[in-house]
């Protein structure tokens, strides 16, 4: 999943959709050395793919999805009936996940019960898997004790209301000492290697093994995994989704919505929190029109830190804040966009990026910026 998502390396000391590492120039392409390609995991990032997109997937030997339900104690993915629609419709089987941020037993099953009421938005079945992506930053800085217990306490919740079938996702390099496996959650494991090859972590339930495959006929990289059992593909084949009017079908109009959220954050990477500085009143149409969008993607989440730059929509045309006003704050990546400087005919790299508590965002280039947590916080 995209995380709430950092560096592996930094995570298992620092802490966060699951996970790391940055955009790939070239996406891995399919052969038959790689792992198989059993699980997909969606979240409003693919608000894109069509029935068409779906039914490739099928074909391509892909069983299940996981998609994002939920994220803290109000997010419900605004795609979700529409993604559990259209994988249901190409025959794969549907789990969900909730992004958590939890940090005690109370915020746990209050995140549990938001879990509980995005699922029963779209399907009365509770015969699927239910996961928490266990990533956020937050999550690095409590104790193994303390995430244990809260994320008991928010399985607890879940079986309370009939789901009976949980699941833990997380990165390799969390498991034993930011939080554990255990008989109910035996793990979807992510871990990417450069060159994926044969399996891992055989005693978990999935290896998620690459961000960035490609599937044929496909233009957007996609989270891959291989099952090692079915827990993921025995639950409910055919279970009804609802439609908006709260009734059930096997099938459902697809509507595409434009402004897709990353799995990591409740809002988009071009439509940043809204703060004071980002009124419409601050828009700049010379600004706006002096670059030329080349492309626009999302990407991995990676820390850095700045004093310098500014926070601008995305095509720049409206400034939201210096970036010097908030000189104790680590930034999280989750979208890039290359444009073309009209005046100087140069290109630049600009990230979109987060501050860890999710209240202000933007895109900046990304020379402005340092790799790393700040130092500062």
């Amino acid at each position: 999943m995209q995380l709430s998502k950092q560096l592996l390396t930094t995570l298992a000391v620092a802490g966060s959709v699951l996970l790391v590492g940055g955009h790939s120039a070239h996406a891995l392409s399919p052969n038959s050395s790689q792992p198989r390609t059993d699980m997909v995991d969606l979240s409003s990032w693919q608000s894109n793919l069509g029935a068409s997109d779906y039914q490739k997937l099928h074909d391509a030997g892909v069983k299940a999805v996981a998609i994002k339900a939920s994220e803290g104690t109000s997010y419900t993915s605004p795609v979700l009936q529409q993604q559990s629609s259209a994988a249901q419709n190409a025959g794969l089987a549907v789990n969900y996940y909730h992004f958590a941020h939890f940090t005690s037993v109370a915020s746990a099953q209050a995140e549990a019960q938001n879990f509980i009421k995005s699922v029963q938005s779209v399907t009365s079945s509770k015969n699927m898997v239910l996961v928490v992506d266990f990533e956020a930053s937050e999550l690095g800085r409590q104790s193994k004790a303390t995430n244990d217990a809260d994320l008991a306490a928010f399985d607890s919740t879940l079986n309370a209301a009939g789901y009976n079938k949980t699941d833990l996702y997380t990165m390799a390099s969390w498991l034993g000492s930011r939080i554990d496996t255990n008989d109910s959650n035996k793990g979807w494991i992510a871990q990417w290697p450069s060159n994926p090859t044969g399996t891992e972590y055989p005693s978990a339930n999935a290896w998620q093994w690459a961000s960035d495959y490609r599937f044929n006929g496909e233009s957007q990289n996609l989270d891959v995994s291989q099952l090692n059992n079915d827990f993921y593909v025995n639950g409910d084949a055919n279970a009804a989704v609802h439609t908006s009017s709260g009734s059930s079908t096997p099938k459902t109009t697809l509507v595409k919505v434009p402004a897709p959220a990353p799995k990591s954050s409740t809002t988009t990477p071009t439509t940043p929190t809204p703060t004071a500085s980002s009124s419409s009143s601050n828009y700049s149409a010379a600004r706006s029109n002096s670059v030329k969008l080349i492309w626009r993607s999302s990407m991995h989440r990676h820390a850095y830190w700045t004093l310098s730059g500014a926070r601008y929509s995305k095509h720049l045309g409206i400034k939201y804040a210096d970036m010097k006003n908030l000189p104790h704050t680590t930034w999280y990546t989750d979208g890039h966009e290359k444009l073309y400087r009209k005046s100087s005919h140069h290109y630049a790299i600009y990230y979109h990026v987060r501050s860890g508590n999710g209240q202000h965002a933007g895109w900046i280039w990304r020379g402005y910026l340092h790799a790393g947590l700040n130092p500062n916080r």
